[in-house]
Parts: structure tokens; C-alpha cells; sequence
């Protein structure tokens, strides 16, 4: 079983193309890590596993299929800001780092 199936996907933030047709394959037990330039699209990759943001093409698959929220249950992320998320709403920035700390209720 693979944990992580990325299939052709790319993502554009106005006519910049943060992520080009990527297809990366992470078997299950495994510990993968993105190295890369500032701007090589690391983070855009890691926020789409997490459902953060969509890609605009392409497919990301999460343990065979499971579904985003019992996936998430089983992925560690931590990001290097703890700031707000322009492209979120409050009540989606919240909740968010709210299920981090295992609180279900706003």
C-alpha cells in the first residue's frame, strides 16, 4: 500500500506555476522528505497532500484511498509559519490548527 500516490498534479497561483506535473509515490512505512530551492513548490506539494489547498490537475491518493480526515489521522505536519493562511477563511484557519490540538468544537 502506498501512503502518499501523487499523480500529475500541478497547481498555478495566477500565472505562476508553483507545481509542474509532479508524480511522486511514497510506499507506507516509508519517511520521505521535499529538498528544493526557495520557491520549487514544497510547501504548495505538502499543503495539497494535507487538503489545505487543491491542485488545479492531477490527483493526490492518500493511504489506497482513505478518506482526507482518516488519512489526516495518520500524517504528522507541522508548518513553519503559524500564521493565517491567505487563501483561508478564519473559521477554516481555526478549525484547522484546532484539529492539531484534538479540539473538535469551535
Amino acid at each position: 500500500m502506498d501512503a502518499v500516490a501523487i499523480k500529475d498534479v500541478c497547481k498555478f497561483f495566477g500565472d505562476v506555476r508553483a507545481v509542474n506535473s509532479l508524480n511522486v509515490t511514497v510506499p507506507a512505512g516509508s519517511i520521505y522528505g521535499f529538498l528544493g530551492p526557495n520557491g520549487a513548490g514544497k510547501t504548495t506539494t505538502i499543503r495539497m497532500i494535507m487538503n489545505i489547498i487543491r491542485p488545479d490537475r492531477g490527483s493526490i491518493e492518500l493511504f489506497s484511498g482513505d478518506s482526507i480526515e482518516r488519512a489526516k489521522s495518520r500524517i504528522g505536519y507541522m508548518p513553519e509559519e503559524r500564521g493565517l493562511y491567505r487563501k483561508m477563511t478564519v473559521h477554516r484557519v481555526l478549525a484547522y490548527f484546532g484539529a492539531i490540538k484534538n479540539v473538535s468544537a469551535l
